[in-house]
């Protein structure tokens, strides 16, 4: 655990809530400064564009991109050289031409991310990095600059809030993956405030009908507008306040959420808890790719945030309704751009159109395989482990899965390098009980990770929620 969260975790409440906002105050200037609005006003004006505007608008961004990787980028510049690939040959490519160039896997941007960063960024250029596991805890590094974030931001501003008809500056509360309640053995609140974004801030693994009330006072005492962050941690609220015939006092706008495909139960049980409507959407921290559900019910990808390409075994494009690789390139972040690279998820593009107007715009049929992982504890808890902040935190980790055995048993498998010992055991297991608790914990050595019938490695696997399952 790093010293500042040491620290915030030693903080009385109040104190957490100031600690929270000052960086909540650098954050939102950040995202929101200089250039946004004008950003969001771009991303609305291209979703009433032609499909040949558009598709001439991509076009031209993909072209900027492809040649500031190869003049810039040391990465791409040693790949495509030794393809034979020169910059002439970039200045003619169109997005249906890009399987013309290699893919970047996602291992290359794990092992060595500094090498797809841009040599050329602007002087005095404050680089902004953001880590994270994927879905199985090896740590992947994203260097971006506030102007790029800004990008992102507004892009999210004008999509996902804005077709839900709310926006990202209005109060919200979130489910994420900070650990704001430190103490997995705390008797409450099991909130925090973000007082310079508004954002009252949700423990993920505090959840409980024991402590469903706490999540209720603070709901219904700041009564934020949108709700944000993970679906599985929003339907476990949902599900609990059903459970216990318990309602909100005042009715949110939207829900926004993402991090894991929203099923049709989901959906019925949050918005019958919640009393708003449910927004999907779909992303990642390298922001290469961003989907997001209209009114309609249809999941659009969006063309000037990022090309998505859908590909099979042999890296060619599936048909609408086959389930394929996801490969994207992204169009926003000139600081480390990713060209054909391979995010690690599944999905399937959709046989329908969509009623909207948004024909410039694909549907995606679904994700698969991006359920966030659960496990569920002795008192009732229902705890979603965010694994980047667990593994990310340890060297050595080259992948990792956690594996509940019993509500108390727990065992840690890690793919490992030479420099995993004793030390990272340890720490492994301290990041662990700070979510769960104290329980027995075994870390394990092992050469591959469990695999599902999709192939994939799931980060977290719970013997007691698939007994439970079972018994149902």
């Amino acid at each position: 655990m790093s010293l500042v969260n040491q620290v915030y975790g030693r903080l009385p409440v109040f104190a957490q809530d100031l600690a929270i906002s000052v960086f909540g105050l650098k954050y939102r200037r950040q995202r929101l400064g200089p250039g946004f609005d004008d950003y969001v006003a771009g991303f609305v004006e291209r979703e009433s564009w032609s499909a040949d505007k558009m598709q001439d608008y991509v076009t031209e961004r993909l072209r900027f991109i492809l040649r500031l990787a190869f003049l810039a980028v040391p990465y791409y510049r040693a790949r495509w050289s030794d393809a034979g690939i020169e910059e002439r040959d970039l200045a003619v490519l169109t997005p249906s031409s890009l399987p013309y160039l290699p893919t970047t896997p996602k291992e290359d941007l794990r092992s060595d991310p500094d090498s797809l960063v841009s040599t050329t960024l602007p002087t005095g250029a404050r680089l902004l990095r953001q880590r994270t596991s994927g879905s199985t805890g090896t740590p992947t590094t994203v260097w971006t600059t506030a102007r790029d974030y800004r990008r992102f931001m507004a892009a999210r501003e004008a999509r996902s809030f804005g077709w839900a008809g709310v926006s990202i500056r209005m109060p919200r509360a979130t489910i994420g993956s900070r650990l704001v309640v430190p103490d997995a053995r705390s008797n409450g609140p099991f909130y925090r405030r973000n007082l310079a974004e508004r954002q009252l801030y949700l423990s993920a693994t505090h959840l409980s009908p024991e402590n469903l009330p706490d999540y209720l006072k603070g709901l219904n005492r700041f009564k934020p507008k949108v709700l944000t962050g993970y679906a599985h941690s929003h339907y476990l609220l949902a599900r609990l306040m059903l459970e216990s015939g318990s309602r909100l006092d005042y009715r949110p706008l939207a829900a926004i959420l993402g991090s894991e495909k929203i099923t049709p139960q989901m959906r019925r049980v949050m918005a019958e808890a919640f009393g708003t409507g449910i927004f999907e959407e779909y992303g990642s921290v390298e922001n290469c790719v961003l989907a997001t559900e209209c009114k309609r019910g249809n999941l659009h990808v969006s063309p000037d945030f990022g090309i998505l390409e859908i590909l099979d075994d042999q890296d060619q494009p599936v048909g609408p309704g086959e389930i394929g690789r996801l490969v994207c390139t992204g169009l926003l972040n000139e600081t480390q751009p990713l060209v054909r690279y391979e995010i690690g998820d599944l999905g399937a593009w959709s046989s329908q159109g969509c009623p909207c107007g948004r024909s410039h715009m694909p549907v995606l049929e679904g994700i698969v395989g991006r359920v966030r992982d659960v496990v569920l504890m002795r008192d009732g808890r229902r705890i979603t482990l965010p694994t980047g902040p667990i593994f990310a935190a340890v060297q050595g980790v080259i992948e990792g899965q956690i594996v509940q055995q019993d509500y108390d048993d727990f065992v840690i498998r890690v793919v490992a390098t030479a420099d995993f010992g004793p030390r990272e055991s340890s720490q492994l297991g301290r990041q662990l009980k700070h979510r769960v608790g104290d329980v027995r914990i075994t870390v394990q050595s092992v050469g591959s990770l469990e695999k599902t019938s999709a192939g994939k490695s799931k980060a977290v696997i719970s013997r007691v929620l698939d007994h439970e399952s079972e018994s149902a």
